[in-house]
């Protein structure tokens, strides 16, 4: 960023070795061990003088941070973080960078240094690394990424786990893992020019990102899991507080994620209700009026200061397109390669012109891959770019966990008076009762309660 904004190589050249260094160290593990026994004597050190302060301050003694965020383990859950620490792999420093053509280690972490090695390359272009990117985000996505795009199905390591290692319930999924995702989504869209990333950052932005905060903006949800059977309540702070702030920064500068330009060239990645001027040899107005996430209208109004001939680029989001035969070609059954972009070559009239839009909202039934284990029969409700969950709140006369859905009886209304206003799902299972599907991205707002995305289902 100091490169981009200074244009001085010093810069550049500084990232760059940062980036290069990864992976480098033949004794990582014992460079490992002597920064943890460093930082447990620096930690007693401290320890030991706030006990001290305490002492002589009674009156700072009802100060407590808060406590840390609640995720349901598996078994070996701190052997595994052992392993993964020593191997280098929950840092991404088992290998150099180019031979990093798999998600693993820590998510967070892997989605910025993804995201920064994107930005090297569209400072300095280098078709094997981009490949390698190219490699690694194909594995994460067809493997390793839940229905809501989450990432992270190892709690113990806050990280990946492994292909097709997509426990709903021990669903790490931290918020700030999405948002590494959405940073690194965006460079690969402008280095490839390819809807495939923008339309992965729209689904996680709705679904794995957007769910991390509540309706009234001051509670959070840490980690993310999709099914929940107790413990998981939104909080006002943690004791790490990465994912409210990484909320707070991702929400205030969305805007500069919906398009793109250069001189003979403007890309809508996002459909976003938003208006601004591009500056396409001349200035150019876009404004876009979008009824997403609750409805597929969007109408686009571009009036250039004079006649202007350039193309312009709409992403066709894959959820817009129908069910196929081979639609679980991915772990969760969300395919954002389906996306493209429909391009408009013409002389632009200073007058105006509309183009509007009406995409398909239609409810969707979404498998897994049969190599994840236990979603045998189950399906994941999706209605556009939302994926949508059963909440006890709204279900309490069935158990959601062992209730099986019939398909023909979903449809969609939107109710008003519900979390602000929102699209729901209504159905029953095969014995008649009453189920309410409601967007995933708005559970736990109304209390403790219990939540499953997957659901059992007989079509």
């Amino acid at each position: 960023r100091l490169f981009r904004v200074t244009g001085k190589e010093e810069y550049l050249e500084l990232a760059r070795r940062f980036l290069e260094r990864r992976g480098r160290n033949p004794f990582f593990s014992l460079h490992l061990l002597r920064q943890l026994r460093s930082y447990r004597k620096r930690k007693a050190y401290v320890d030991e003088l706030k006990s001290s302060y305490l002492m002589e301050h009674p009156e700072h003694k009802s100060f407590r941070l808060p406590g840390d965020n609640y995720a349901k383990k598996p078994r070996f859950s701190r052997q595994r973080w052992y392993l993964n620490a020593l191997s280098g792999l929950y840092a991404q420093q088992h290998a150099p960078i180019r031979s990093q053509t798999a998600p693993v280690g820590h998510s967070v972490r892997f989605g910025y240094l993804e995201t920064a090695i994107a930005m090297l390359l569209r400072a300095e272009p280098d078709e094997k690394l981009t490949h390698t990117l190219e490699h690694a985000w194909e594995r994460m996505v067809t493997r390793r990424m839940y229905i809501s795009g989450g990432l992270g199905s190892a709690p113990e390591i806050e990280g990946f786990g492994g292909d097709f290692d997509l426990d709903p319930e021990y669903a790490y999924a931290e918020t700030c893992a999405s948002i590494a995702s959405l940073l690194w989504n965006w460079e690969m869209a402008l280095l490839t020019k390819e809807a495939r990333y923008s339309d992965l950052f729209e689904w996680q932005l709705y679904n794995a990102t957007t769910v991390g905060m509540g309706q009234n903006g001051d509670t959070y949800l840490y980690n993310n899991p999709l099914e929940v059977h107790h413990g998981v309540t939104r909080q006002g702070w943690y004791v790490v507080p990465c994912c409210p702030s990484n909320l707070s920064r991702t929400f205030a500068d969305l805007g500069k994620y919906i398009c793109s330009f250069d001189e003979n060239n403007l890309w809508i990645h996002q459909f976003i209700s938003s208006a601004m001027t591009f500056d396409i040899d001349a200035p150019v107005k876009l404004k876009m009026e979008s009824e997403l996430p609750w409805n597929g209208k969007v109408l686009i109004r571009i009036t250039p200061e004079t006649n202007r001939e350039f193309k312009l680029h709409l992403r066709m989001p894959s959820w817009n397109f129908p069910a196929q035969e081979g639609d679980q070609d991915t772990a969760s059954g969300y395919d954002p390669r389906k996306a493209h972009y429909e391009t408009i070559h013409r002389v632009w009239s200073s007058e105006g012109e509309i183009l509007e839009f009406d995409f398909d909202m239609s409810v969707r039934l979404r498998q897994a891959h049969s190599k994840v284990k236990g979603h045998a029969g189950k399906v994941a409700l999706t209605r556009g770019p939302l994926v949508y969950c059963l909440e006890s709140v709204d279900n309490s006369n069935v158990d959601i966990f062992t209730a099986r859905v019939d398909p023909a009886s979903l449809h969609d209304e939107f109710v008003s008076n519900l979390l602000g206003g929102c699209v729901v799902i209504d159905g029953k299972t095969t014995d008649g009762r009453p189920l309410k599907f409601i967007p995933y991205f708005l559970w736990a707002n109304r209390g403790e309660s219990q939540m499953t995305v997957w659901v059992n289902c007989t079509r």
